[in-house]
């Protein structure tokens, strides 16, 4: 599978003649042609080279000299007995595409499509020569006619293993990794098991990784631009390609539980924590559905471990105050968001949610203070406003109920 360039070899075995008591340039050939089978190359140059000798107008034996040539490297040598093959037989399509071969071996492109070319319309049906056309304008860099051929040359045989090799190998440069992935897969059903195919399965697995990586940037492309359903989608098609990829899992469920798909989003979560248990992030933001879902008992679960795992996470700890403040567990609760501020003093949020708890205890000047420093925190105008209604709104509480001081006149 390594060398995908074809080699086409016509091995016509004749019985030998009866009576013949010296060499013949049949049995030369023969032993030529048998010697190439057991892959005993220079053995068969020499026998072909006496054959040759013998009977120099033998098409055939130049055709199989060259292939042997071709096997030993001496690519130069093997074009010369193609070429004299073709002298003998000029519509001889076989020495057309191995000399095609030999000479896009050598980096001739346009020589070897017009070798090849011209063994195809002699040959019209037949795949090999079609996958070598394919792999000439895959060296020549045109993508477009390298698939374009090879995909006649597999109309033309669908068991042909190098074609669907080769297929792959030009979906993978022009990076349609999906269409390479099944052609690597359709060469990996046709090959069986080998040291071969190990390695095609190593190059799949690596381009699974790639292609859902690229969907996943595409998706994430799509939730900047607010599409989430599209995101969702594309995220969908990445994890048939890798199932197992926590990020994809993590950006889906967050997406889902942004659409209020909190169920679904839970799913994904629970994949993510399958192949990465230790992950604080997503036992947080697992727990984050279950709150909406008033599972509170399940959210705590999940925003305690989140702590265990990363005790400098601020939200985890904001978050878990909130279930506790459905609980009517103040004191934690409190406990909670006073954490959440002393690791991160500069979300407004904290302050807001402990005001809440301050209120709730029946201290309004620690609740006015914590509304003041949410207030101080906050640049949107929409928030502004409703935060100055809040501190506004204390301060005449707190002066209603004071005593009013009174003077006595003696």
């Amino acid at each position: 599978m390594k060398n995908l360039l074809l080699c086409f070899a016509l091995f016509l075995v004749f019985p030998p003649l009866a009576g013949w008591a010296q060499e013949s340039p049949v049995d030369l050939y023969n032993q030529g042609v048998e010697a190439l089978k057991e892959n005993r190359v220079d053995d068969a140059i020499t026998l072909l080279n006496r054959a040759i000798q013998l009977d120099p107008m033998d098409h055939l034996a130049y055709n199989n000299l060259g292939v042997a040539y071709k096997r030993k490297g001496l690519l130069d040598k093997a074009i010369d007995s193609y070429t004299r093959a073709l002298e003998l037989k000029p519509d001889y399509a076989y020495a057309l595409a191995n000399r095609g071969t030999a000479k896009l071996k050598k980096g001739d492109v346009d020589g070897a499509l017009s070798d090849l070319t011209a063994a195809a319309a002699l040959k019209k049906r037949d795949s090999v020569i079609r996958t070598t056309i394919g792999l000439a304008y895959l060296q020549k860099g045109d993508l477009d006619k390298a698939v374009k051929e090879i995909l006649q040359g597999i109309s033309f045989n669908k068991k042909n293993l190098r074609a669907y090799m080769a297929l792959g190998e030009i979906y993978q440069r022009k990076k349609d990794y999906g269409r390479a992935i099944e052609a690597f897969v359709r060469g990996i059903e046709l090959s069986g098991k080998g040291e071969d195919v190990t390695e095609v399965e190593k190059k799949i697995a690596t381009l699974r990784k790639v292609y859902a990586e690229d969907l996943h940037r595409d998706g994430l492309e799509l939730y900047r631009h607010g599409k989430e359903k599209e995101a969702v989608a594309r995220w969908t098609q990445a994890l048939k390609v890798a199932p197992t990829m926590v990020g994809l899992h993590r950006d889906r469920g967050l997406t889902l539980h942004r659409m209020e798909h909190y169920k679904k989003a839970i799913e994904d979560f629970d994949a993510a924590l399958e192949q990465d248990p230790g992950n604080a992030e997503l036992h947080r933001i697992r727990g984050d559905s279950f709150y909406k879902l008033k599972q509170y008992d399940r959210a705590l679960v999940d925003y305690t471990r989140s702590i265990q795992l990363n005790a400098r996470d601020a939200i985890a700890y904001n978050n878990r105050g909130l279930v506790y403040h459905e609980q009517s567990e103040l004191d934690k609760a409190l406990s909670d968001y006073t954490q959440a501020i002393a690791l991160d003093a500069s979300n407004p949020t904290f302050y807001e949610n402990r005001a809440l708890i301050f209120l709730a205890k029946g201290d309004p000047r620690k609740a006015l203070e914590d509304y003041r420093k949410a207030l101080a925190r906050v640049t949107e105008e929409k928030l502004r406003g409703l935060l100055e209604e809040k501190v506004a709104e204390i301060t005449k509480s707190m002066a209603e109920s004071e005593p009013t001081a009174t003077t006595t006149l003696r």
